[in-house]
């Protein structure tokens, strides 16, 4: 399909002023390959956590974008990620989807690799190669950099990319509301499942919508579905805010390179202190370690940008991998404190498998809006006409304390999934991380 939009005009697709997003982006089979590479090749994307790992020879495989990328735990202890294509025909050197091992062979002609990507087995290399291929040029692509924030592995293709400290910046306090809640570690497996979906529907949903689920998951509520910590609270004698999500009190945080979230405040009238899971939230330490602020927040829904969920109440991890404009394949981790009581981890468990997954109640709602939404941007007239992000544009009041990170004084607005996108088309327009870093958009500078 041809599109009319060259690399160095994705900012006229967002117009920040009028909150207009073009449909264009949704659908062009052209942007999405520009995306691999302008977003997916340049960013630091979640790989995974550092509890799917422990031992020497540890491996889990995963996928960068659309790249097939192992991630391996070498004999010192070192997190490596290199792709998982053999140098030889391009086969895939490992095809389960976790496991230990001493090193990794091809099935199609035994080139082996070790823990570390070198290549150090091919089969006649005396006989058939008359020992002149150099086996040190000919080692597994390495992703640039790889690095961890308190268990969650991120890695970037980029070599030019900053730190993922820099990378993430003032999102790491708002990650901190699920990985200080205890010693988090990942519940054993990844689910997985398909969705006719453009990722970037899903990710604008994750960054803090607030305003579809009084219409998205009504039935939800209506059928007695409650958070994983039992704070939801429905039916004729629920009170006006919680038939009215996007009245409650919370705030909104943008941070610079695309992230964000917003978070919402424990109303003790609706909270069940009594729940198992919430037994954290008596843990003076716990608290103390949160800070007056964050541990006043129920839960945040967050988005690493580009496509990584955190949502910080059911304690899941949901990663929207991109199969092409059209079509994304999820990968959920739930993350538990190994600490916890044992009719916590019940009841945390429990919890989030209803509300998301491929059989969570919310899911299901939020699945298919996404699938319709993205199919309303196949269209060539009806991409003509822009979506509208406008909510709030104008009224964002900034607070700036030292009791967290600059924040919007309300819950639910559309200026984070508005960030979300202007940050999108400066990737997708600019031609390097170098340029990127000394032009890139400071949230405490705009006009929200």
């Amino acid at each position: 399909m041809a599109t009319d939009v060259d690399r160095g005009a994705f900012s006229k697709l967002v117009d920040p002023e009028t909150g207009l997003v073009s449909r264009k982006i949704f659908a062009d089979p052209d942007i999405y390959q520009l995306e691999l590479e302008q977003v997916f090749a340049r960013c630091w994307l979640y790989l995974g956590h550092e509890s799917q790992l422990p031992n020497p020879g540890d491996y889990i495989n995963v996928f960068m974008g659309e790249e097939p990328v192992l991630v391996v735990r070498n004999r010192q202890g070192k997190l490596n990620a290199f792709i998982n294509s053999c140098r030889h025909r391009g086969n895939r050197v490992c095809r389960a989807d976790a496991g230990n091992t001493a090193s990794f062979l091809c099935t199609y002609h035994g080139w082996t690799y070790d823990l570390d990507g070198k290549l150090i087995g091919v089969p006649g290399h005396k006989e058939l190669y008359h020992g002149e291929l150099n086996r040190g040029q000919w080692g597994l692509p390495q992703v640039a950099q790889v690095a961890s924030y308190k268990g969650l592995i991120f890695g970037t293709f980029d070599p030019d990319a900053p730190s993922l400290d820099e990378y993430l910046g003032d999102m790491r306090w708002g990650l901190d509301l699920l990985l200080d809640q205890g010693d988090m570690v990942a519940m054993p497996g990844v689910i997985r499942w398909q969705m006719d979906v453009n990722w970037k529907f899903a990710a604008d949903n994750a960054i803090g919508d607030m305003y579809h689920g009084n219409v998205a998951h009504r039935s939800a509520f209506l059928a007695g579905h409650r958070g994983a910590e039992g704070s939801r609270k429905v039916g004729p004698g629920a009170s006006a805010t919680a038939r009215n999500r996007w009245k409650a009190p919370g705030f909104t945080v943008i941070t610079e390179y695309g992230h964000g979230f917003n978070a919402n405040f424990v109303q003790d009238k609706e909270f069940n202190w009594d729940a198992p899971g919430a037994y954290w939230r008596k843990d003076p330490e716990i608290q103390n370690r949160l800070g007056p602020l964050r541990s006043k927040v129920a839960r945040s829904n967050q988005n690493v940008f580009p496509n990584l969920f955190v949502n910080s109440g059911s304690r899941e991890l949901m990663l929207r991998n991109p199969l092409g404009p059209m079509k994304m394949e999820i990968w959920k981790t739930t993350l538990i404190d190994r600490n916890a009581p044992i009719e916590a981890l019940r009841s945390m468990t429990y919890g989030a498998n209803r509300h998301f997954g491929p059989a969570g109640m919310f899911e299901e709602d939020d699945g298919d809006n996404w699938d319709q939404s993205t199919y309303g941007a196949r269209g060539q007239t009806s991409r003509l006409y822009d979506l509208n992000y406008s909510m709030a544009v104008g009224h964002g009041e900034v607070i700036v304390d030292e009791l967290g990170p600059p924040r919007i004084d309300s819950l639910t607005n559309e200026h984070a999934q508005l960030w979300m996108y202007r940050c999108w088309a400066e990737y997708m327009d600019a031609p390097s991380w170098r340029h990127l870093r000394d032009h890139h958009m400071k949230p405490h500078n705009q006009r929200l």
